[in-house]
């Protein structure tokens, strides 16, 4: 009977570490984590230390103990996410997230746990849960949902996710105040005309560069396509730190001696809808082009 059972454990721990999962155990009502199995996999750390290490926490108040849990084992940004399944468990329910986990100092690797509460006299005694590593096809749905949202170009988001984002805000905040504005270089067929389209490629990642730099990570900014761009200024009004961002853009100068112009909308000013914020700014920015270098404000609706 010992044989067998000593085989069997040997059968599933080698399958474990085929499939590259994690199995633990812990006592609900001592809070006290009972085993880790091929915890290497995923924490880089035998179980026997992760063991020793949340010893500790077994002494803490209920509330401080999953602080404490929490911490050790998953990122700041998945705390709740760890808490709610935790909930469920204490509710007598399976749970099944997606978390960043380590072991205390150790690197974070995406992973999937799924837990199961054991109950005795129909109260959740036990808590078993296996956790397996998805940290390569996590980074790579990551990679491919970011491409989908860039202009290859110039780094920037693309004109989809763009009105997608807008969009969003605007329903979630119709009070505002937002700022919509548009970009266009000046006689961009005749940069290209003149100098190539090496030239022109340039001068458009020249201005994308120097639009991250103007307005920073708070504004979306996306290449619409062409030779035109958008900044939406979320929570921002036509004052102060935006008119200064607008400045220092503007007069940023551009090789081959191209200059850009910008239009402004502002909401809700001037545009109950996106369409209708959108065609402001584009209407200023037909003002502005004919001036050039400068940046025209839409008028009243």
């Amino acid at each position: 009977m010992l044989e067998s059972l000593r085989r069997y454990k040997e059968r599933f721990t080698i399958a474990m570490r085929a499939a590259g999962i994690c199995v633990y155990e812990v006592d609900l009502k001592n809070q006290r984590y009972t085993f880790f199995e091929n915890a290497e996999a995923i924490f880089g750390k035998d179980g026997d230390t992760i063991l020793r290490d949340v010893a500790a926490f077994s002494d803490l108040s209920p509330q401080a103990y999953c602080r404490a849990v929490s911490g050790y084992f998953s990122h700041p940004d998945d705390h709740p996410t760890v808490a709610r399944a935790f909930a469920a468990v204490l509710a007598g329910q399976p749970a099944s997230y997606q978390a960043r986990m380590c072991a205390g100092d150790e690197d974070y690797t995406w992973c999937k746990i799924d837990v199961v509460p054991i109950l005795q006299d129909g109260e959740p005694a036990f808590m078993v849960g296996v956790v397996s590593n998805i940290d390569p096809l996590k980074r790579r749905a990551d990679f491919f949902e970011t491409a989908a949202h860039m202009d290859p170009l110039t780094d920037l988001y693309n004109r989809r996710y763009g009105e997608a984002y807008i969009e969003r805000v605007l329903r979630r905040e119709p009070g505002g105040p937002h700022a919509l504005l548009l970009v266009d270089l000046d006689a961009f067929k005749q940069l290209n005309d003149t100098h190539g389209h090496t030239a022109g490629d340039g001068a458009l990642k020249q201005v994308a560069d120097q639009l991250r730099t103007a307005f920073g990570p708070e504004a979306m900014i996306a290449r619409w396509g062409g030779d035109e761009f958008v900044v939406f200024a979320h929570g921002t009004e036509w004052c102060g730190e935006l008119s200064r961002q607008i400045d220092r853009f503007l007069k940023d100068p551009l090789q081959w001696g191209a200059t850009k112009s910008m239009g402004l909308a502002r909401w809700p000013q001037h545009g109950k809808s996106y369409q209708a914020l959108f065609s402001a700014a584009d209407a200023a920015l037909y003002q502005a082009k004919k001036r050039r270098s400068c940046c025209v404000v839409a008028g009243p609706q």
